[in-house]
């Protein structure tokens, strides 16, 4: 988006209409502002760029700004016009299609002006003067005749013809012209003659539409510089960490930015402004045509009814036991030989320092930096530089995360941002006293809070896991006859680990956090969102164990009427003090006397029906035989033992429900005396 006096590149449709102007002498030629330059930019994470820029303007003038097409939505959206002198009227610009709106309102197509015949054809009504093989005529176009006729006055295809124009002279003669290849037309008609002069330029340079031009109405006066600033697309500006480690548990932290200028535009002497957050970005399409579908009713001939009319911060744990600082994990190659060669070890690797410092400022919801100088960048090119330098706490650990593969940890550091604003997201190259060490992402790092950050392996470095699972009653109470059960589910993890065998390590063990399970343990060093994190320290050659222990309780209800023994034993040996033990150990034995009960019930009621179905068979057997025989007789005998078999059977059955029922009662009463 640039100021411009250029009459190239204007659009269309504006060019056109001061093309028109100056040809009937009228200058309507709008002012347009010379120079102007963009001053700042603003890189936002989310992919737009803030671009302020000034224009100077003079006593008279007006504003006219090209604008990409591509970027005309988000101007419209986010255009911002300060004018000291004055105020903004209104902006104005062509259309999406402005040789589609210019055909649109013309009788003829963009087609027919590559026809002289088309084009003739279409001016149906215009005066116009012909001229074609010597001859010429005027007067108002009837029409234009492009099929050869045979003498029959039939179409004859088998020859080619000239169009006929055919016209009507001011006397009302009808004349006709063969429309040869020397065919000229003069539209005699002064507004049609402008209509089609205008068309021609628009559809000319509609072949090469990219552009709009910004019509601004300002109200100032007297010389002034005009300030726009506007949010368009912009690649995302990345960073890129380098951080050299030391042992004395800080790191040298210098952040670079970089930035493509995909404007379009030179930059130059333009103030650069890296904003860092999560912004919420939208698009839409303001430039586009939007038309309201109305269903369409149709006609009715009678009455009808009528139509009806919407990445994680750590939390320090509260209980976790006091750790000694540990011991550097890695030795510098220059400590062998004192202080002084340390820092010159580290000085050799360490970079440069910026000559001048970004500019923090931190937000609510962003953080931004204004890079200390103007940066000069032509069109196409890429940017960067660094805008954070800082000496930031960084405690190197190894660190295992449960359900990674393998049994080596890796090496992380533990980052804390100690500078002025938050630490965007980027890759971070990590170097230490021997050089390069390894690569991370950096998931960025709001102001005062710590990340890790993993960059290599800790092969000397072993832990191996082992989790059992447990499950306990805790409690057991009884009240109105319902039995309630707390039960305590565990899952023990085991971290044996075995250090370095030649410098001590500080391992930070990451166990899963699951829902609806709390964890203790002695290792409890702080938690995340999904994790909680175990710290060990161990001296070289050193061993240990960590434990988790996870539990969970869930409390579970039954109706004593309906336990069996078994399970009011198993919960008597469970309960929580011994009076609910001896209670349910003596409703165990109730229960049992009912079961017994129960089974001698139905051990009679077997009988009995086992002794009915042999006397049915018996009679059966008796009517078969002759009624004096001796079988009848055998039979009478064994009916008669059979009934009387049957009589103290059901004797019996009375006697073991009455037990049943008295055994019952009992237990019903022992349950409703229970607390």
């Amino acid at each position: 988006m640039s100021p411009s006096t250029e009459r190239a590149g204007s659009p269309p449709a504006q060019q056109a209409d001061i093309d028109q102007a100056q040809e009937d002498g009228h200058d309507r030629t709008v002012v347009a502002a010379s120079g102007g330059k963009i001053d700042a930019i603003t890189l936002s994470s989310g992919g737009l760029a803030e671009i302020s820029r000034s224009v100077q303007l003079h006593d008279g003038q007006a504003l006219r700004v090209q604008v990409p097409l591509e970027q005309v939505n988000d101007i419209l959206k986010s255009l911002v016009v300060r004018d000291p002198a004055g105020t903004i009227g209104s902006v104005s610009l062509d259309g999406l299609s402005p040789v589609e709106e210019t055909f649109r309102r013309l009788p003829f197509s963009g087609e027919d002006l590559g026809s002289l015949p088309d084009l003739a054809r279409d001016l149906q009504g215009v005066k116009v003067r012909a001229r074609s093989g010597g001859r010429s005529v005027e007067g108002l176009v009837l029409g234009v005749d492009d099929a050869a006729r045979a003498a029959d006055g039939r179409h004859d295809e088998s020859e080619t013809h000239a169009p006929v124009l055919s016209v009507m002279q001011d006397d009302g003669a009808i004349q006709a012209l063969a429309l040869g290849s020397d065919a000229t037309l003069d539209v005699l008609d002064p507004a049609m003659r402008a209509k089609i002069r205008h068309a021609a330029l628009v559809s000319g340079r509609g072949r090469n539409d990219e552009v709009r031009v910004l019509d601004i109405g300002l109200t100032g006066t007297g010389d002034r510089s005009v300030g726009l600033s506007y949010v368009v697309p912009a690649p995302v500006w990345k960073t890129a960490y380098r951080l050299i480690a030391n042992d004395e548990g800080h790191a040298r932290l210098q952040a670079w930015a970089i930035i493509e200028n995909a404007t379009g535009e030179d930059w130059r002497d333009v103030q650069i402004t890296l904003s860092s957050g999560k912004p919420v970005t939208l698009s839409q399409q303001l430039f586009k045509r939007y038309w309201h579908a109305r269903p369409e009713v149709p006609v009715q001939a009678q009455s009808a009814q009528a139509p009806r009319p919407d990445s994680e911060k750590g939390v320090p744990a509260m209980h976790a036991k006091a750790i000694p600082a540990p011991a550097p994990m890695l030795a510098a190659r220059g400590l062998r030989n004192g202080v002084a060669q340390r820092e010159t070890a580290q000085d050799s690797i360490a970079p440069s320092r910026p000559q001048q410092q970004a500019v923090a400022v931190e937000s609510d919801t962003s953080a931004s930096y204004m890079l200390p100088e103007m940066v000069t960048l032509a069109a196409g090119k890429t940017y960067t530089a660094p805008f954070v330098d800082a000496r930031i706490n960084a405690e190197r650990v190894s660190l295992y995360q449960a359900g990674q593969q393998g049994t080596h940890p890796v090496v992380a550091l533990f980052l804390k941002n100690d500078t002025q604003a938050s630490l965007p997201p980027g890759i971070l190259t990590v170097y230490d006293q021997g050089g390069y060490v390894g690569d991370a992402q950096l998931a960025g790092i709001p102001k005062g809070e710590s990340r890790m950050v993993s960059f290599a392996g800790d092969a000397k470095v072993t832990v191996r896991r082992d989790s059992v699972p447990q499950e306990e009653v805790s409690k057991v109470t009884v009240a109105d006859g319902v039995l309630k059960i707390k039960r305590v589910a565990r899952l023990v993890t085991t971290y044996s680990v075995t250090g370095a065998a030649d410098a001590p390590r500080t391992v930070i063990i990451e166990h899963p956090r699951r829902q609806g399970w709390t964890l203790s343990s002695d290792a409890l060093d702080s938690t995340t969102a999904s994790r909680y994190r175990l710290k060990l320290v161990l001296k070289a050659a050193g061993q240990g164990k960590v434990s988790a222990v996870e539990s969970q309780t869930r409390s579970e209800t039954f109706s004593l009427v309906d336990a069996d023994a078994d399970t009011l034993m198993q919960w008597s040996g469970s309960a929580a003090d011994p009076e609910t033990a001896k209670q349910l150990a003596h409703l165990a034995e109730l229960r049992s006397a009912v079961a017994r009960a129960q089974e001698a019930l139905s051990k009679t009621e077997a009988e009995l029906k086992q002794a009915a179905q042999d006397q049915a068979r018996i009679r059966d057997n008796l009517a078969a035989v002759p009624a004096q025989s001796e079988l009848a007789q055998r039979y009478l005998t064994m009916l008669a033992t059979e009934e009387d078999r049957i009589g103290g059977l059901r004797t019996d059955a009375n006697r073991a429900r009455a037990n049943l029922e008295k055994a019952v009662e009992n237990m019903t009463a022992f349950i409703k005396t229970l607390a």
